[in-house]
Parts: C-alpha cells; sequence; structure tokens
C-alpha cells in the first residue's frame, strides 16, 4: 500500500499543524518553581536515607559493645530460710514450716547425712574383689 493514498495523512497534519499554532514555551517562573521542588524532594530523600544508616549503625554498634548480657534476677526474691536441720533422734521424716508460708520435710533421721561416717560394724567387700 502506497502511502501517497492514504486518507488519514491529510487529517493528522492538519491536527499536528493545529498543535503546533497553540504550543507555548513554559514561562521560566514555572520551570524554576518545578526544579525546586525536584531538588528539596532530592534533598529530603537524602536526608532520610543518611538518618537511616546513622540509626542503623549505631544499633548495630551499640549492640557490639553492650557485651554478655547480664543474668536476670528472678521477680521475687527467694526466702532467707537455709535448709532444714537434720534430726537424729527419730526415725520419722519432720516437717518445718517455711517463711513463705509452705512446708518442708527433710529425710528420715535414720539415713545419716552424706559425708558421715556409720556406727555400723560391718565390712565391705571391694567391688568385684573378696576380701582375704
Amino acid at each position: 500500500m502506497n502511502e501517497s493514498h492514504d486518507p488519514l495523512k491529510p487529517l493528522f497534519e492538519k491536527a499536528a499543524a493545529a498543535a503546533r499554532a497553540q504550543a507555548r514555551y513554559a514561562p521560566a517562573t514555572e520551570i524554576s518553581a518545578r526544579g525546586r521542588r525536584l531538588h528539596r524532594r532530592r534533598l529530603a530523600v537524602l536526608a532520610a536515607g543518611a538518618c537511616l544508616v546513622v540509626g542503623g549503625g549505631g544499633a548495630a554498634l551499640a549492640s557490639l559493645l553492650a557485651g554478655p548480657s547480664q543474668p536476670v534476677v528472678p521477680a521475687v526474691s527467694p526466702s532467707t530460710g537455709g535448709p532444714a536441720p537434720m534430726s537424729t533422734s527419730t526415725t520419722l521424716p519432720t516437717s518445718t514450716e517455711m517463711p513463705s508460708g509452705g512446708t518442708r520435710t527433710s529425710p528420715p533421721a535414720s539415713v545419716p547425712p552424706q559425708g558421715t561416717p556409720t556406727s555400723s560394724s560391718t565390712t565391705t567387700n571391694p567391688p568385684g574383689g573378696t576380701t582375704g
């Protein structure tokens, strides 16, 4: 198809000529105002980015310099009462009242505490060996 026989070509040329006749340059004040707005927008983005970098770096540095964390103390302090003394006169468990309102039961008195020599006269054989 030959372009010289295109029926829409004269219509497009007529529309282009009308648009050229109405076209005007933007005033210098409007162009300057656009440039100032663009400049302010760039500075705001740059400032926000710098704040994020400095803040993130400061947080990372603070977490690195904090060192090992301290153990967390309990919300309620433990009772100051020590363990109940062991009684050797009775074979029944005794119970003592705790300052916090609970009770503590001690083991039977017939069981000697660890590390206390026993008064029994029995001899024990070493494991896996015979006496002799």
